[in-house]
């Protein structure tokens, strides 16, 4: 017997009002809740019948309730989103930090699923899978033309599995076919460390489970060595799990001190979260290098340490995600992310950012207010962290900006280390440059000798190295080759040696020209 359609509707919210009562609103407000108007309900179910019967074109009714959760969406934040099983399966992957695959990170080029490069110990890195062979085909499938999420779909499956796929590779005629087993595949979350000077180089890319354990025994191999202090790289780094964020901020703080507190609508759902641990790794200056990208748990990090003056934080002023998502399953595969609460510094600056429909901040109360750290220094409000010593990065030519978009300088690494011997002391000297010239004709990418000045070639020579160096030893190759011309890691080693002590670096960075306003790439 098929269910009046008026019935379903009026079943589906009963069910989503007593879900939503029993999963997202605190005890002490659901007695208050369940006095919700039933009228404004009534009204949508109304509209929604009509539109089933009487619209002049069929309408589904599940693609009728997907269009209303997007539309109840679209009222809230950025940050609030409603996720489906694919996606679901990601946002696991990104805060677990592991997934059944080959080990191989891929991007769209020439309308091929192609490898940018293979994870390390992984798989596909073990077959010898090389960044820029293209997978021209899945299980016989051709992959022309496919994104680079349907290829993820298909080549990600249980480990102990296997996937056939085909690879082309620049200098070969034929493709070579590949049988190759998944594996659970880690993402690593700190992709590169090293020493320069003395000092302790370590870039953490995102906040995963195992974040603070992996960066806690690489200070340990560091401290073994004497250096005299550490560089953490928190540049771009998106967040992740709110819980890495505390813990790594626990490796460098004293016992019982404030990390950072939320706050939200329901009273009674704010927290604080303390350190415990003891200042693990407290015998040396940190410098927290932060930019418009840096976002979440790595403001979390950056603040925190900031207002206990525990580290030197440099850069630009991060991006101001300071919220938290509550991810909430709804039916049997999907789920809603939605926006909970808002963290705030231990000196109480609101970390969270607020954009307008174009895009532009939105000014805030204590856009000018000044806090106090522990020992009084003084920093700003205002959404995101201020960094303690601003640095203005040179701004991206038009011509530099076209070759970036353009991705001449991958597609040049796949073919000069296909018909070159490249070692580790490679340099792009001037045959090299003629090189890249003739591979910018025949990718038509329009250049005049004006676009060649001193500035611009020094760039392509970087980015050139960059990219052949990223094709050879992966993503670690792209540190080896750039980290010691970048400019502010060589400012804050240069601190390094004109300051010992926190104390002294903080006077030190206190008489660096001051930079008002910088605008992040």
């Amino acid at each position: 017997m098929k269910m009046d359609k008026r019935v379903v509707i009026a079943v589906v919210f009963l069910v989503v009002i007593a879900a939503g009562t029993f999963f997202v609103l605190a005890a002490d407000q659901r007695e208050k809740n369940e006095e919700l108007d039933y009228e404004h309900l009534n009204r949508f179910r109304d509209v929604m019948v009509r539109i089933l019967d009487y619209y002049v074109e069929e309408k589904q009714f599940d693609e009728l309730i997907d269009a209303a959760i997007a539309g109840m969406l679209k009222e809230l934040d950025p940050h609030s989103v409603y996720l489906d099983e694919q996606q679901y399966e990601n946002l696991m992957i990104d805060t677990e930090g592991e997934f059944g695959g080959l080990g191989i990170q891929i991007v769209v080029r020439d309308d091929y699923p192609t490898v940018i490069s293979p994870i390390d110990d992984t798989p596909a890195m073990r077959l010898g899978i090389q960044g820029g062979d293209q997978i021209v085909e899945i299980e016989g499938k051709s992959t022309k033309g496919w994104s680079s999420d349907e290829a993820v779909k298909q080549l990600r499956g249980q480990p102990g599995t296997q996937v056939n796929i085909k690879i082309g590779r620049v200098g070969l005629k034929k493709s070579i076919p590949f049988t190759i087993t998944r594996e659970i595949i880690k993402v690593p979350s700190i992709t590169y460390s090293t020493i320069m000077d003395d000092v302790g180089y370590i870039r953490v890319a995102r906040f995963a489970k195992k974040t603070a354990v992996e960066l806690s025994e690489i200070l340990r191999d560091f401290e073994s060595r004497n250096i005299h202090g550490v560089i953490l790289d928190l540049r771009g780094n998106p967040g992740g799990l709110l819980s890495s964020a505390f813990e790594v901020s626990d490796l460098f703080l004293d016992k019982n001190k404030l990390i950072v507190y939320t706050e939200g609508r329901i009273p009674k759902s704010s927290q604080k979260f303390h350190s415990h641990a003891g200042n693990l790794h407290g015998n040396y200056p940190v410098v927290i290098l932060i930019n418009g990208g840096s976002a979440s748990a790595s403001e979390i990090v950056a603040g925190a340490l900031q207002d206990w003056d525990r580290a030197v934080v440099v850069g630009q002023t991060s991006f101001g995600k300071g919220s938290v998502q509550t991810v909430f399953r709804v039916g049997q595969n999907d789920a809603l992310k939605l926006t909970t609460q808002k963290y705030f510094t231990p000196t109480g600056r609101c970390i969270h950012k607020d954009y307008d429909e174009n895009g532009d901040v939105v000014v805030s109360e204590d856009s000018e207010k000044e806090y106090f750290t522990a020992s009084g220094r003084v920093v700003y409000g205002g959404g995101g962290i201020t960094p303690d010593w601003k640095i203005e990065l040179p701004k991206f030519t038009d011509f530099q900006r076209e070759l970036e978009i353009s991705s001449v300088f991958f597609s040049f690494a796949v073919d000069y280390t296909a018909f070159n011997d490249v070692s580790e002391d490679f340099q792009v000297d001037d045959r090299v440059m003629e090189e890249f010239k003739k591979h910018l004709v025949e990718k038509e990418v329009e250049n005049s000798p004006e676009d060649w000045s001193d500035e611009n070639v020094d760039y392509v020579k970087r980015a050139v190295k960059r990219e052949i160096f990223r094709k050879l030893y992966g993503t670690k190759g792209a540190y080896i080759a750039t980290l010691d011309k970048d400019e502010e890691v060589v400012k804050v080693l240069e601190m390094f040696h004109n300051a010992q002590t926190l104390d002294e670096m903080f006077s030190y960075v206190a008489r660096q020209p001051k930079v008002e306003a910088v605008e992040e790439e």
